[in-house]
This record gives C-alpha cells, structure tokens and sequence, in this order.
C-alpha cells in the first residue's frame, strides 16, 4: 500500500469504531512522521488502527514503549499481561502516597491505599507465572501499610489491623520475599506491644528478626523493637544487650538515599528517638532527653501529623523533663 491508501484504511477504521467523532485527520502526512520518527508513538486510537491494517503488533511497526501509566491502564484491561513496568508505576504511586501521609495523617490516605490495593490485586491476577512473585509481594506491602495506617493514634482500629498484617505475612510467604514478611511481623509485633500483649511481641519479634538477609534497616528496626519488648517483660541486662545490637546495626546504616523506599525514615536520627525512649523506660532520663533533643532537630518539619504528630510530642516530653 502507498502512504495515502493506508492512512485512508487507518481513517475508515477509526471511523468505524467511533461513528460520532467525525473524521479523523489522519493522512499521509503525519504516515511519513511516523516512517522518519519524527513522531516516535501516535496515540492509542492510530496504533492500534495501524496494527489492524498492516497485520501486526507494536513492536513489529517499531513504536517505542508505553509510559508506565498508559502501561498500567492496559494491563488493568486485560489487553497485556502484567509485566514490571506495570508494578514499578503502581509502586511508585505506593512511594508518593508514604510522603503524602507525613503531611496529611494517615486517615486521608487510607482510601488511596485501599484502592491501590485493588489494583496490586488485579495485576496479581493478571500476571503469569515469572511476575506473579513480584505482584504478590506488592500486595504484601500494600496490606502491611494499611495494617500500620490502621494502628495510628488517629485511627487505631485494631481488628482492622490485624487483619490487614496477617494477609501481608500470608502475601510475603507465598511470594518469598523475606524483607516484606519481616516488615510484616514486626509490623504485627508492633501491633500486639501497643495493645498490651508483650509476649506475642515478642514472638513475632523473633520471627522478624530471623533472616540476616534482611536489609540492615530493617533489622536495626527489629533490634529497637526487641529493647522495647524487653523493657516490659525482660532484665535491665537483657535490655542493655538489645541496645547493643541495635547500636551495633545503626553505625552499619546505608546514606539515607540508599534507604528502601518503604523505610525511607530509617535513619539514625529515628533511631535516636528509639533509644532515648528506652533509656526513659530505663530511667535514664538525661540521656534519654539528650537524643530526644538531636531527634527533634533532625526531624523534618513538614512531617507533623499522624504517627510523628504523636511521636514529637513524646520526645519534646522528654526534654522538657530533664528541663524541669
């Protein structure tokens, strides 16, 4: 076919499908863009009427890859099959999403949450073999967050919690991916700490902390958790052996860059507000105001509600105790 008989092949086909738009203006002037790649994808409508009129796909007539978002919108669809492009775009909503939590609270994201969750569900569903691993671990993380959102001052529904915690362990195992399923354990050991259960914290700690492949930041994390449990059912000498370690594994910490994108606030300044809230239960209250004070001035100004809302109260408490 010349220029002008396909682009009037592309014209009748468009018109065919969408009777009430009028004629497309597709001629064979903007065919040749496409054939010098001066337009390097027409949009979706054009290739997929150049697709049925040359008996082929879009790889075959060379158009460059689909943004992420336009990738994700035909995965959703069914018309391809998940791959990661699709995953990194619903993950890098997840990302945005944990930033814009730090300035709204938890309660105005978790309908986002829910729905993302709706979409990591699909993708799962929609991905073969080779993917679905990936996909179900992006469930994982999506329950894991929404267990954690659940548990914040300004929510705190505790069943909810719990619920959303043992489908993100469920999700990490069956997908094998260890650093998920230990936030997801020492998410719900966090969980049982705050409603009184030390001994399931503890537990649950020990499971997280089980798997030295985890990423450092994460085990810090644990360390700190296990002084916290400790604190409420173990010796001072146990207590002072778990600050060790979680010392020990702070000064091992990666440049905040290099953080996870799920633990982004893993830094050592977070652990500094750690310890000093186990030195206060200690009773080593001056030490305890002294990195109280180094965490708040490390800590971001424009995180200031939900959970750090509660947490820079707690520390300025410490401080202004010793000030007393």
């Amino acid at each position: 076919m010349g220029r002008d008989e396909l682009a009037a092949e592309v014209v009748a086909w468009v018109a065919a499908r969408e009777p009430f738009r009028g004629p497309h203006p597709f001629d064979a002037n903007h065919l040749g863009k496409l054939e010098r790649g001066t337009v390097r994808r027409p949009g979706a409508l054009i290739r997929a009427a150049l697709c049925a009129a040359l008996g082929t796909d879009e790889a075959g007539l060379g158009f460059s890859p689909p943004p992420e978002s336009e990738r994700l919108a035909r995965t959703l669809s069914d018309q391809v099959a998940t791959d990661v492009t699709a995953l990194s775009a619903t993950a890098d909503v997840l990302a945005r999403v944990r930033r814009l939590e730090d300035v709204t609270g938890p309660g105005d994201v978790l309908p986002i949450v829910h729905a993302q969750r709706g979409v990591a569900t699909r993708l799962a569903q929609n991905a073969r073999a080779d993917v679905r691993p990936a996909a179900v671990g992006l469930i994982s993380e999506l329950e894991q967050y929404l267990g954690w959102l659940h548990m914040a001052p300004t929510v705190e529904r505790w069943k909810e919690s719990r619920q959303h915690l043992d489908r993100a362990v469920a999700s990490a195992l069956e997908s094998h991916d260890y650093m998920r399923l230990s936030t997801a354990l020492s998410f719900a050991a966090d969980r049982y700490l705050r409603i009184g259960a030390p001994d399931a914290a503890a537990a649950l700690n020990d499971a997280a902390s089980r798997d030295q492949r985890v990423h450092v930041a994460q085990r810090t994390f644990n360390a700190f958790q296990k002084a916290h449990i400790l604190v409420n059912s173990g010796s001072g000498r146990d207590v002072a052996r778990a600050l060790i370690e979680a010392d020990n594994l702070t000064e091992q910490l990666p440049p905040v860059e290099e953080l996870p994108p799920s633990g982004y606030w893993y830094t050592p300044w977070f652990f500094h507000g750690e310890r000093a809230f186990v030195l206060d239960s200690l009773g080593d209250h001056r030490e305890a105001s002294r990195l109280a004070g180094e965490a708040l001035t490390a800590l971001p100004e424009e995180w200031v509600n939900g959970e750090w809302t509660q947490r820079r109260n707690n520390l300025e408490k410490l401080v202004e105790r010793t000030h007393r």
